[in-house]
């Protein structure tokens, strides 16, 4: 079995509407039960143990009392998302992980299953989508390669959750095309977005993509992991870490290895690469 997390550290900007109080994105109803009850639904039929990655230990507190859920305060050597992941591994008694985002609320149990599978032989796996961005926050893997990954990047200031993936040595990425609706990957960023009908973005991917590069925690300490995050940031080579997604159609890490570039002008191209790619809409 697994322990089962849930993102849900956010600040909900984007789901207040104006001249209303402020309403916790978590805990907003939808459909008779609060948003964050179908992340913890669906990992309850699949873990042994739930976390809440709450962000404060406030939000903590509150979740836990009102959701009967064990909830943790963020890692403050961390930020973002990947605060939270950190200090609910920590805690992960289970060899695998799978996390979910509050707010992605109609997610099929089926990928999930799916991704568990693939964690047995990976370190980290997400779903992947034909234009090359990947869901980064619907994340399984394995819990002692992402502790030492997160524990590498502790302190250097990163905050993308696709750090994970691009640290790990064996990263598969599922494809849910022509296996689940596009509505299933439905963020409710905002209440608006509920009454949206997502489309898949078209590209060329096709299928699922494998990544698998030969290093451990010594080596990705040392920057000698070549085509990986700790090469880029360690050695500056980022050339190879870019030109391996780029030839796998994985645009979105192509376009976050550019922007770890020395270099303003990739960079720059590297943030056009990341606007340009949109989830399902």
């Amino acid at each position: 079995m697994a322990c089962g997390i849930v993102l849900s550290g956010g600040l909900s900007r984007r789901f207040q509407v104006a001249g209303e109080p402020w309403r916790d994105k978590a805990l907003y109803e939808l459909g008779g039960k609060p948003m964050i009850s179908y992340a913890l639904e669906k990992l309850e039929k699949l873990a042994e143990e739930l976390l809440i990655a709450a962000g404060t230990a406030e939000r903590a507190e509150l979740y836990g009392r009102l959701l009967g859920v064990r909830a943790v305060a963020d890692d403050q050597g961390l930020s973002g998302p990947l605060a939270g992941l950190y200090a609910s591994l920590r805690l992960c008694r289970e060899e695998l992980f799978l996390a979910l985002p509050n707010d992605m609320p109609f997610l099929p149990q089926a990928l999930l299953e799916e991704m568990l599978s693939r964690a047995e032989a990976y370190d980290v796996v997400s779903p992947a989508f034909p234009n090359g961005l990947v869901e980064t926050t619907v994340v399984a893997g394995r819990v002692r390669s992402a502790l030492w990954v997160l524990g590498l990047l502790r302190g250097m200031g990163r905050s993308k959750v696709a750090d994970l993936h691009r640290g790990a040595p064996r990263v598969y990425l599922v494809s849910p095309v022509g296996k689940h609706e596009a509505r299933a990957f439905l963020n409710v960023n905002a209440r608006e977005s509920l009454r949206e009908e997502p489309q898949y973005p078209e590209g060329p991917l096709r299928g699922d993509v494998s990544i698998e590069r030969s290093f451990g925690e010594e080596e990705a300490r040392a920057g000698r992991a070549p085509a990986s995050l700790w090469a880029t940031l360690f050695k500056g080579a980022y050339v190879e870490e870019f030109l391996l997604y780029a030839s796998k159609g994985l645009y979105m890490f192509a376009a976050y290895a550019l922007q770890d570039s020395h270099n303003a002008y990739e960079r720059e191209l590297g943030k056009l690469v990341a606007r340009a790619l949109k989830p399902p809409l």
